[in-house]
């Protein structure tokens, strides 16, 4: 979800309510306590190739306030970690299911967030003020970063990829949410570097979810205001190469907003399928290397906004949710794990990509 705290409509709940939010009762569910019911099978769509889906098994592992819930991230001693976008915390995620906040002194509305290889933290901030931050393995803020290299504020920093061969970043910046603001990606070599202009405004209507290929050759981009997935060489020196197609998601309401569902975040598995949160639906939509459309994980949420794979043999997909059905009616944020057997993610932890996530 994109939408920034002083963007909340009326009756949202407060960011000044502060950990009172997250600490309250009803907070924790102990991981692996709550199952919840089995969904639809995933069969597959359109002519779709390759194996079939399988019917995942969906467990609550935490249930939170009514507070944003995006960036979700595992680091490399497997700790689980969850950004409110309604509010200025990065949380730590316990086993049972408690949480706590992680992060110190951040300002306003965390959202994207990946590990760097050498355990250092990369977040998108949508702000006020807007920024990309480093931050240590502690959560200390190292750096600041408020402007791109021509010199352009950032608008809303939205989300991050990371090559782990390299440590370096992808940041996306669709602009403020429900608004006609330009897109742009970025890329940032190392945290003490600056963000590049990749993908300058013009190119996308709301760039957001982003996931390098296995191979590292292409980026992919959902692009919310189409409801399509569009692919971009990966050129050596970084920059990217002209746009291309990878996937239209079906078109259906939003159910949190106005118009329709749009893809949010992405996470590749070790095969090249591509798996997208339709943000304003509970659904994870599957695609093969070729954009074919493979079928949908049932998440149980009404609204999914980011996913990342972990477990011992990363056959567990946790997505972050939330269990109201509307912007101005959220309610609890939770995370869920979706186990899948006989799929193997993609680590985003080892320089090869198939590090430990947990």
């Amino acid at each position: 979800m994109t939408r920034r705290p002083h963007e909340r409509p009326a009756g949202a709940p407060d960011r000044g309510l502060g950990r009172r939010r997250l600490l309250g009762a009803g907070m924790a569910v102990a991981a692996g306590s709550v199952s919840l019911a089995p969904p639809a099978a995933a069969a597959p769509r359109g002519g779709g190739s390759g194996p079939a889906l399988p019917v995942p098994r969906v467990t609550e592992i935490a249930r939170m306030g009514p507070i944003g819930c995006e960036g979700i991230v595992f680091d490399h001693s497997g700790r689980l970690f969850m950004s409110d976008t309604l509010g200025t915390e990065i949380l730590s995620i316990r086993p049972d299911g408690s949480a706590e906040p992680w992060s110190r002194g951040l300002t306003g509305a965390p959202n994207g967030h990946k590990v760097l290889p050498d355990g250092t933290h990369l977040v998108a901030q949508m702000g006020p003020p807007a920024a990309v931050l480093w931050l240590d393995a502690d959560g200390n803020v190292l750096r600041t970063l408020t402007e791109d290299d021509r010199g352009r504020p950032l608008r809303a920093p939205n989300d991050v990829t990371v090559d782990p061969r390299t440590g370096a970043c992808y940041v996306s910046d669709p602009g403020r949410f429900a608004t006609a603001e330009p897109g742009r990606v970025y890329r940032l070599d190392h945290p003490g570097g600056r963000l590049r202009t990749v993908v300058d405004e013009g190119v996308l209507r709301f760039p957001n979810g982003l996931a390098l290929t296995p191979d590292r050759r292409f980026l992919m981009v959902s692009e919310g205001g189409r409801n399509r997935v569009m692919r971009f060489p990966v050129r050596r020196d970084g920059t990217l190469g002209e746009r291309r197609f990878f996937a239209s998601l079906p078109s259906q309401p939003n159910t949190w907003t106005e118009g329709e569902a749009q893809p949010d975040g992405l996470a590749f598995d070790a095969d090249g399928r591509l798996y997208v949160a339709h943000f304003g639906t509970g659904l994870i939509r599957v695609h093969d290397a070729r954009g074919r459309d493979l079928g949908s994980l049932d998440s149980r949420c009404p609204c999914v906004t980011n996913l990342v794979f972990g477990g011992p043999d990363l056959d567990q997909l946790y997505v972050t949710g939330h269990l109201g059905t509307s912007l101005s009616d959220p309610g609890p944020a939770v995370v869920v794990r979706l186990t899948l057997p006989g799929v193997r993610g993609l680590s985003l932890l080892g320089p090869d990509g198939t590090g430990p996530a947990t």
